[in-house]
């Protein structure tokens, strides 16, 4: 018998999502925004490796997590105007 561990899905760590689309935009460059958005992509792939999800998930798992970063910057650059 094997068990199979489901992770939190990371589009839905609203949190990070609001903290990390805070940071990009309050970034002074988009060489820095570069440098943070691939520090937040590393970390979260170490998190996702080090709890077991397969690396054929990982890069989707990755995609929808921008994905929902990109739709709450929008939002806050949506309210601001």
């Amino acid at each position: 018998m094997t068990a199979e561990i489901c992770v939190f899905p990371l589009m839905c760590r609203i949190g990070k999502i609001r903290a990390v689309a805070v940071n990009l935009i309050g970034s002074r460059s988009e060489k820095l925004a570069k440098a943070y958005r691939h520090q937040i992509s590393a970390g979260l792939i170490s998190h996702m490796e080090k709890n077991g999800v397969p690396q054929h998930e990982q890069g989707e798992r990755l995609f929808e997590f921008w994905q929902a970063v990109h739709t709450e910057i929008a939002k806050r650059i949506e309210g601001a105007a």
